[in-house]
């Protein structure tokens, strides 16, 4: 899964993906993020009515359009698994008409002990990113609900099987996009089945992890020290006596 992910430079999210600043972009629309959660806003890339790139600011998880109904509890959707796209009515009503870029620089994710009991493990978070670290993003969908506070914007990662570099820390990772892809996957244009082609696994390249402090674990940290790398804990050895 793809649970927190980094954004720390935002002069490339414009000027390399051609995008321009949508309505809820406007003014103070970027801070550097090194620790975006879910429910959280975060900027993603949607092709506009006219066919041009806008950069909007949406929540992270996506919320149907039938959310704002009475009685009704969407659940948390943060990821959509790239094997189950056409499942579900929400992720396939997207893939065919919501397809947005995600602007990231990184992600985490936990390195569990197997030799320790569960109760008394504490995962180790690993930053996983470019080295030197640079813009990239991952294939998103999005959404639109009427709730009783408005229109709700909503965004939701696409997640599929792991690379060589994530395969023995977790058995899923954010779908990086090959920056010759970007075009494709937000062309109105192209069908579900042909976007679906665009969602391979990603190449490690350039990518390294990194373990950083457990403080990323808390939603309400986002400064630099999330990102800096330390030297991992080792478990303690066990007593022959």
């Amino acid at each position: 899964m793809c649970g927190r992910y980094t954004l720390t430079r935002h002069d490339d999210v414009v000027e390399d993906l051609e995008a321009s600043l949508g309505e809820s972009a406007q003014g103070e629309w970027w801070r550097p993020r090194f620790n975006v959660a879910p429910t959280q806003p975060a900027p993603v890339v949607i092709t506009s009515k006219d066919g041009g790139r806008l950069v909007e600011l949406m929540r992270w998880g996506l919320v149907p359009f039938w959310a704002g109904k009475p009685g009704a509890k969407p659940p948390l959707m943060i990821n959509a698994r790239v094997e189950g796209l056409t499942d579900k009515a929400m992720f396939r009503d997207a893939l065919e008409r919501r397809r947005c870029l995600v602007p990231a620089d990184g992600f985490f994710e936990w390195k569990r002990d197997a030799s320790a009991p569960r109760s008394k493990a504490k995962p180790q978070p690993l930053y996983f990113h470019p080295q030197p670290r640079h813009l990239i993003c991952f294939a998103g969908l999005w959404a639109k609900a009427k709730t009783d506070a408005g229109d709700l914007f909503s965004f939701t990662i696409i997640t599929g099987p792991p690379n060589e570099l994530v395969r023995p820390i977790h058995d899923r990772m954010p779908v990086v996009l090959a920056p010759s892809a970007y075009a494709a996957w937000l062309d109105p244009a192209l069908d579900a089945e042909e976007a679906k082609q665009l969602l391979g696994v990603p190449p490690v390249g350039d990518w390294i992890k990194e373990p950083v402090s457990i403080r990323v674990n808390n939603a309400q940290l986002d400064d630099a020290t999330m990102i800096e790398p330390i030297a991992e804990e080792k478990p303690p050895q066990g007593s022959l006596f």
